[in-house]
């Protein structure tokens, strides 16, 4: 328990010494990755969208057979 204790010091105290180096290092190291993460999230978007307007067509035109099976017919 000790050593764990210890060890959150030195990472508490490291980060107060460091911090500023650390985030700025990260955010540069990151920055590509983080750009085709929004790439990659607005191309999931856009099939999600796609997919999703072809099921709706399907789900209308089916709603629309079943009312006409379904419709008294006047004689």
């Amino acid at each position: 328990m000790m050593r764990f204790m210890l060890g959150a010091l030195a990472g508490a105290l490291a980060m107060w010494y460091w911090g500023d180096d650390i985030r700025d290092y990260i955010e540069s190291r990151t920055r590509d990755v983080r750009g085709r993460a929004v790439d990659t999230l607005q191309s999931v978007e856009d099939k999600a969208g796609e997919v999703l307007d072809r099921a709706k067509e399907q789900v209308t035109s089916t709603l629309h057979a079943g009312q006409e099976a379904i419709r008294p017919r006047i004689s």
